[in-house]
């Protein structure tokens, strides 16, 4: 009996020490990365034409990164909603499994109207290392036909198969680059809109 609880033990602790050291290592790659965008210009230059920002945001991420690329570009927004609440906690985790493996996403309250947009970027949280639902329903029911999509994604810190996966729903579409933006704390906000500027110049 105590030898199982000293390995129980045992594995717990081992299982700790893996996931501090995991946390360790995004701290730090996110340190770096924003390091490159610290003191640089939040001014987008690039002149996209008419511009939307498309995008869903369950915590609240997707939308701070939607709201600063809408403050940048002087885009329009158009925040995506489920038709239905989703369940919250462990039961939210079961229910996005079984949307993906049956590919039966969440229908949503509302289409945005797409007319008249030249450049429409579209964000999502990543949810089991693919774009979250609600946005892959969107993309399965919209056509793109004569625009850009540029599409960003926000994680804690593995994207996984998110950009495949959207672009290959995505119908009529010129697809720009991409970009992801890790969850990070408010004393990143500068070094992210300059990393914003720079990924929107470079399109």
């Amino acid at each position: 009996m105590k030898y199982a609880l000293y390995v129980l033990i045992a594995a717990v602790v081992v299982a700790a020490a893996a996931g501090l050291r995991h946390l360790y290592r995004v701290s730090s790659a996110n340190k770096r990365e924003m390091a490159q965008y610290a003191g640089k210009s939040a001014e987008v230059k690039k002149d996209l034409g008419k511009v939307l920002v498309l995008y869903y945001s369950l915590t609240g991420h997707t939308k701070e990164i939607a709201d600063k690329i809408k403050t940048l570009t002087g885009a329009d927004a158009f925040r995506l909603e489920t038709a239905e609440p989703l369940p919250t906690g462990a039961k939210l985790h079961l229910a996005i499994k079984d949307q993906l493996k049956t590919k039966k996403y969440p229908d949503l309250k509302q289409m945005p109207d797409l007319t008249g947009y030249d450049v429409v970027f579209i964000g999502a949280p990543v949810w089991w290392y693919t774009a979250a639902t609600p946005v892959l329903s969107f993309l399965e029911k919209a056509d793109f036909q004569g625009k850009k999509v540029a599409f960003f994604s926000t994680q804690g810190s593995n994207r996984g198969a998110f950009l495949p996966d959207v672009a290959a729903l995505t119908k009529n579409a010129q697809i720009l680059p991409d970009a992801s933006f890790n969850n990070m704390g408010g004393e990143y906000d500068d070094a992210v809109a300059a990393k914003i500027a720079a990924w929107i110049n470079g399109l």
